[in-house]
């Protein structure tokens, strides 16, 4: 599968064993939905680790280096949502 754009943020992460079934509802039908309507946001993946390790990766696609640093961006990521904050 090629790269989507010229680049990529690669998150890799555990979290409490209790808050994974609303972690993955938060991620799958408010985070990853918001990342990607971000201009410049490709695609976003979740991954989870079938071993030792982290449970998480998270890969999200960009158009290049500079969306993730652009005003669009930085609005969302300083402004979290009432349930991102949680």
């Amino acid at each position: 599968m090629p790269l989507l754009g010229s680049a990529a943020m690669l998150l890799s992460f555990d979290i409490e064993a209790d808050a994974i079934e609303e972690h993955d509802r938060w991620h799958t039908h408010e985070h990853l939905p918001e990342r990607l309507s971000i201009p410049g946001f490709k695609r976003g993946t979740r991954w989870i680790a079938d071993g030792d390790g982290p449970r998480y990766m998270v890969l999200y696609e960009v158009e290049s280096l500079g969306t993730l640093a652009s005003d669009a961006y930085l609005a969302r990521l300083n402004n979290p949502s009432p349930w991102t904050q949680k």
